[in-house]
């Protein structure tokens, strides 16, 4: 099987082998005929050496054919062959007993996954099938696997796998041929009710695996041959109209065909007829049986002929409408060009199946209709354009360019003896029709011709002047004045008069011959060296009359003419004014452009069969050359459009810009030109979908689209301009003309004269202010400069700005857009220059910059980021950009440490970028990673961190990563650790371990301390960096950002105290310590914190809601102070608030749960006069302060019991430890003098007084 589907691929690269080799050979012979030519071999040796080429050629073919033909013998017998071997196998074989399947495994589980393997089957997978297949007892399985074979959606290189299986499934299960029949009956079912067929591609690998099953001896022949020949019936059948199952049955014949139907390519029966060689033929089928399917396939070959021709009168058809309509109506709709397009194509899919069916039977196609407009229905169209509906066309766009290409100098009726007809440049010979066909057979007939290259191209002047040339100094009247504005009657004048002062030297020459003509040689030689020096027109043009007046011999214009052509590559600026030059020549004499014109054409032809990647400035001149040429008349269209099709038949490497230098220069010309707009149109779109179906280096793409645009620009609405307000600008001049350095100051002073308190004006000038990007990257410093200075008078104006610039940079992160790049860079240069003049804190920068490398970016490289793609590196810039500006000013030890953390992030982000598969797809990254990008980020830390040890690998960054977070959050390690360890219980772990604490993040105003304590010092009001002076060291500069507050300052001296003031002072000391010694004399007195409620007020009468809300009675714990204590019920002691002296409040929560809204509470009021205390209740909510202060207290109660709890547990559990570990020491260790903390201890025995007691002693 393998060698049939091998067999059209062989022959189809032997094809192509002999047809290089044909190729090869032929134009080697070109070649030895141009270097005997060359080298002036007569014609009798020349007729000879191309006769015994002519021989070795046939000799070569002829071998090339007896190598493909011996080929696809070789490989035909050997499928016959095999195909053979494998039918014997499977008629001749013993199946296994049943102690060979009662040795075999019968999982259920695996046997399943067997079937489902079989599935999704693939030709990879048949050395594993196969192992298990030995290994299973698949008995009770056969129909699940026929059914899974059959359904299985499989490629044509997995049929030989799927026969190789079911081959072993055959000789090894009895029943399996019959059941797989059945199951490939089911499948290749077809309806005879004329539905089309859902799936032909399965259908198409299906009806060959069924064919090769059935002529390897899987499945019965007979029964199997009459399925095949059902299904081949209904698919001819139901075929007749559409042929929409031509490549079912044309896949047939190709893999089946030889065995089935006797099928052999007609190429091969002709290479075996021709060399007497015999091909094989299979012996599976007899001759009588291939006869009845060879006789049904040619009766659908000669259905789909017929079918073939009308596709072609109907896609005629409607080519004639569609040109009667263009001449009606003068266009065409999209709907009917895309109509006869479709038609096109599904023609030339069915006239390919019909050549290959053809190929295949032996059979010939009909003669189709030759009428080229069928074939290419976009060139029809395009054709049919009326040039009446391009309106003006102006190739020029200018009246100078006008001017340049058209006014030339007529001088032929001022030369002595010019009598050559007046050559029109508008009116040149062109072919009578410019169309794609014609200028495709002018290719083909031209590239057939070898040029020789061309010897003297980029050789600069040395073919000019061999010897090397003396410049002698020109008479004065050798170059006359000539300008464009002269009128032709003064041009003239002064052209006759240059003559007759010529004529009336001419006697008082040297009378030698020889010397006079070695003095004209010198002047022609220096005036070829001044030609390349005329820069403009005027020169040019007296250049040229200079020639036609002194220079003008047959000689001297072909020496001028290969001098022109041999200017050097890199002078592209001459390229006009030298085909200028030409033009005016031109105008008397033809010969020196056709020459020129000849020479451009056929060194472009050699660099195009060349096909090397060398010498693009040489390639570039040519094409440029050529298209200033055709602007002055002097190249024709037909010839300068073919040289553009030529590019585009290889439209790769140097030959996209080669097009694209040619567009640019003629494009707009051609475009604007009657004769050449439809082909220049269809090269253009041409182009455009090349570019756009090839993956091409962006710059190539990025010059198709100049060009494209150039010559065809897009259609805009011109959008009036709106006049801004006088006072905009104003706004707009200072800001964005007169900013610079040395007048920053004086435009403070104008922007603060205007009126901020008009909104318009306000806002408009925050807006300027903010958009950085418009002013010269040098100036971005200046402009924070003047916003610094604004910030003293308009702080909220600038504190707008300042929130403009963030709002950019953020913008910018969530839009990934390459057009924003520079806005970016500029913003974010605008920020760090905000920093360094003391707008925006340290904190914000940071933010910033782990937002640029955070926001968006995907760090699992196998999800793409959009916001950051892998090959985005513009995100390292931004950051080294922002870091470069104002990171050596972070130079407090607080900003420092934050600074170092962040470059550690930083690295990981820069190693992560370096080491993605974008950039690693070689051993060496250093050659993928831009190496710019590389020298900036070094650049960046070492100016930033001169000392800092960079990581050298992903893997670095990373650890430094995970040791930083293990520093600075230590919590997160450790609880990770212990919820694993716990389980559910982690959400207790921070009250049950008083150390687990949220870790307190640092205080800006603690961080100021620091900052003062560091700082050198520090100025209260700003220091504007004055322009013209040296930037601040950053080791000298001082960072100010942690200080959001002013210092403080000094404390003015104290005043001078009175005489009454210090008497004051003593009184008051003298009563504070009376009042002290007469409190320390009374006596403590023990206050009871809570005293029990008042029975009195817990049984008063509940109202009918209370009693359905369920809400429990209030208690009142009086206390003896004047303070009273809130509580609730079952929480006594707890710390209580002050209501005043006249009242105290207690109160408790409702039990009615979490759902209540209000708390009840008793009022304890004093009485009048020594009166009975009284209780009021009253309700407060939930959320007042009273409740939540109540709500405060009992938490801190309770956590302070949790916590004395924790602690005396704790103490327990230690000693317990302590206890146990030292029961397990050996007895010689242990400390039996230590007391343990259970044994009671030794207390002293009481000994009785002797005596009589002292009862002062007990009493007192």
């Amino acid at each position: 099987m393998q060698a049939s589907d091998s067999t059209p691929a062989a022959a189809a690269a032997v094809d192509e082998q002999s047809l290089a080799a044909n190729t090869t050979t032929t134009v080697a012979g070109q070649d030895a005929e141009n270097n005997n030519h060359n080298e002036g071999v007569g014609g009798g040796g020349g007729a000879e050496e191309l006769e015994a080429e002519a021989e070795a050629e046939s000799e070569a073919t002829s071998a090339e054919e007896r190598e493909e033909l011996q080929q696809f013998i070789s490989e035909l017998r050997d499928k016959i062959e095999s195909k053979r071997q494998l039918r014997l196998e499977n008629s001749n074989f013993e199946l296994p007993g049943e102690e060979h399947f009662a040795r075999l495994d019968s999982n259920l589980k695996k046997n399943t996954a067997f079937v489902k393997k079989l599935k999704v089957f693939t030709a990879t997978q048949l050395d594993g099938l196969l192992r298990e297949l030995a290994a299973l007892n698949l008995s009770k399985y056969i129909s699940e696997i026929c059914a899974a074979l059959a359904e299985a959606k499989l490629k044509m290189t997995d049929v030989p796998a799927v026969v190789t299986l079911a081959s072993r499934l055959h000789r090894t299960y009895a029943d399996f041929d019959v059941q797989f029949l059945e199951a490939w009956q089911k499948a290749l079912n077809i309806k005879a009710n004329g539905e089309k067929i859902g799936n032909p591609s399965k259908l198409r690998v299906d009806l060959r695996l069924f064919a090769e099953l059935v002529s390897s001896g899987v499945i019965q022949m007979k029964p199997g041959l009459a399925q095949l020949g059902v299904v081949l019936v209904h698919l001819i059948a139901q075929d007749k109209d559409d042929h929409s199952n031509f490549s079912i049955i044309l896949s047939f014949c190709r893999h089946c065909g030889e065995e089935y139907a006797g099928l052999v390519p007609q190429k091969m029966q002709q290479l075996a007829s021709k060399y007497g060689v015999e091909v094989p033929k299979s012996d599976f089928l007899t001759a009588d049986k291939q006869l009845n399917l060879r006789t049904m396939l040619k009766g659908y070959f000669k259905a789909l002929c017929k079918h073939v021709l009308a596709e072609q009168a109907e896609l005629m058809n409607m080519t004639k409408n569609i040109r009667r309509i263009m001449e009606c109506k003068g266009e065409i709709s999209t709907e009917k060009r895309e109509k006869c397009e479709l038609m096109q194509a599904g023609f030339d899919k069915v006239l390919a199946s019909a050549q290959s069916l053809s190929e295949l039977l032996g059979e010939p196609l009909p003669e189709l209709a030759k009428e080229s407009e069928c074939c290419n229905p976009g060139t029809v169209i395009d054709n049919m354009l009326d040039s009446a509906a391009f309106g003006v066309l102006d190739p020029w766009g200018d009246e100078e360019t006008r001017a340049f290409y058209t006014d030339l100098p007529d001088l032929r009726q001022f030369l002595p003896n010019f009598s050559a007809p007046k050559v029109d440049l508008e009116t040149l010979e062109e072919p009578s029709e410019l169309t794609e066909e014609a200028i495709e057979a002018n290719l083909d007939a031209e590239m057939d011709i070898d040029d020789p290259p061309s010897t003297t191209s980029d050789t600069g002047l040395d073919v000019v002047a061999p010897e090397e040339l003396t410049v002698p100094a020109a008479p004065a009247s050798a170059t006359p004045p000539s300008t464009e504005e002269v009128k032709p009657q003064k041009m003239g004048n002064a052209l006759m008069e240059l003559g007759r002062q010529q004529q009336q030297q001419q006697p008082q020459q040297n009378p030698s011959q020889s010397t006079s003509q070695t003095q004209l040689r010198q002047q022609f030689d220096a005036f070829l060296l001044n030609l390349f020096n005329c820069v403009n027109k005027e020169l040019i043009d007296s250049a040229a009359i200079e020639f036609l007046l002194n220079f003008n011999t047959k000689h001297q214009r072909k020496k001028l003419t290969r001098t022109i052509f041999s200017v050097q590559r890199t002078r592209l600026d001459i390229l006009p004014y030298l085909s200028r030059f030409v033009a005016i020549i031109h105008l008397c004499n033809t010969d020196m452009a056709a020459d020129l014109a000849e020479l451009l054409r056929k060194e472009f032809k050699w660099h195009i069969r060349k096909k090397n990647q060398l010498n693009i400035e040489s390639k570039l001149k040519i094409v440029r050359f050529i298209g200033e040429l055709v602007k002055f008349g002097l190249f024709k269209k037909f010839d300068a459009l073919g040289c553009l099709k030529m590019l585009l038949r290889d439209f790769q490497h140097h030959q996209i810009e080669m097009a694209c230098a040619f567009v640019e220069v003629s494009g707009v010309y051609l475009y604007n030109c009657r004769d050449a707009r439809l082909l220049m149109n269809v090269f253009l779109d041409q182009m455009l979908r090349m570019k756009t179906a090839t993956a091409m280096d962006s710059r190539h793409s990025a010059q198709i689209e100049s060009v494209y645009y150039l010559v065809k620009p897009p259609e805009s609405s011109k959008r009036e301009a709106t006049p801004r307000p006088p006072m905009h600008e104003y706004i707009r001049h200072l800001i964005f003309e007169e900013l610079c350095k040395q007048n920053v100051e004086r435009c403070i002073k104008m922007l603060r004269r205007i009126d901020w308190q008009d909104p318009e004006t306000n806002s408009y000038a925050i807006k300027c202010l903010s958009k950085a990007y418009l002013l010269r990257f040098p100036l971005i410093r200046c402009l924070a400069d003047l916003v610094s200075g604004l910030s003293s008078y308009q702080p909220r104006a600038v504190t707008v700005v300042i929130d403009n610039v963030f709002e950019d940079i953020r913008a910018g992160l969530e839009i990934h857009s390459p057009r924003m790049a520079q806005r970016r860079i500029a913003m974010a240069k605008y920020l760090g220059e905000m920093y360094n003049y003391k707008l925006v804190e340290s904190t914000h920068i940071l933010n910033t910059l782990y937002s640029i490398i955070s926001l968006g970016v995907s760090m699992d490289q196998n999800v793409v980021s959009p916001l950051d793609p892998p090959d985005s590196l513009f995100r390292l810039k931004l950051a080294c950009m922002l870091l470069d500006t104002c990171g050596p000013y972070f130079t407090s030890q607080a900003t420092r440490k934050k600074l170092d953390y962040f470059l550690v992030f930083f690295q990981h982000y820069y190693w992560f970028k370096k080491s993605h598969p974008v950039f690693s797809r070689s051993e060496n990254t250093s050659d993928l990673f831009p190496i710019l990008v590389d020298h900036t980020y070094r650049d960046c830390l070492s100016s930033v961190r001169p000392k800092l040890k960079l990581y050298k690998s992903l893997e670095q960054a990373k650890a430094a990563i995970d040791q930083l977070q293990d520093k600075l959050y230590p919590q997160l390690k450790s609880s990770s650790s212990s919820s694993l360890n716990c389980g559910g219980n982690s959400s207790n772990i921070a009250s049950q371990d008083p150390a687990l604490t949220t870790i307190s993040e640092i205080n800006e105003l603690e961080d100021n301390v620091t900052d003062e304590e560091d700082s050198a010092s520090s100025n209260d009001q700003r220091e504007r960096q004055v322009a013209g002076s040296q930037e601040v060291e950053p080791e000298q500069a001082n960072d100010w950002t942690e200080n959001e507050t002013e210092p403080p300052l000094p404390p003015p001296p104290p005043p001078e105290k009175s005489k009454e003031d210090l008497e004051f002072e003593q009184m008051y000391e003298k009563m504070t310590t009376d009042s002290y010694q007469e409190r320390l004399k009374e006596p403590l007195k023990a206050t009871a914190k809570d005293i029990p409620v008042p029975m009195t007020a817990r049984l008063q009468k509940k109202s009918y809601d209370q009693l359905n809300g369920g809400s429990s009675q209030t208690s009142l714990q009086i206390s003896k102070g004047t303070s009273a204590v809130v509580t609730h019920e079952g929480a006594p002691g707890a710390p209580g608030i002050n209501s005043g002296p006249e009242a105290q409040v207690e109160g408790s929560k409702s039990g009615g749960g979490g759902g209540t809204t209000a708390v009840p509470f008793v009022l304890m009021v004093r009485g009048h006069k020594g009166g009975k205390q009284q209780f009021k209740s009253f309700v407060a909510a939930s959320d007042s302060h009273l409740a939540i202060n109540l709500k405060r207290q009992e938490q801190a109660i309770r956590e302070e019991k949790e916590k004395v709890k924790r602690l005396t547990l704790n103490i327990t559990e230690r000693i317990e430890e302590e206890d146990y570990q030292e029961s397990l020491l050996p007895p010689q260790q242990r400390n039996f003098g230590h007391q343990s903390y259970y044994q009671k201890p030794n207390k002293h025995k009481f000994k009785h007084q002797k005596g009589a007691p002292d009862a002062d002693l007990i009493f007192h």
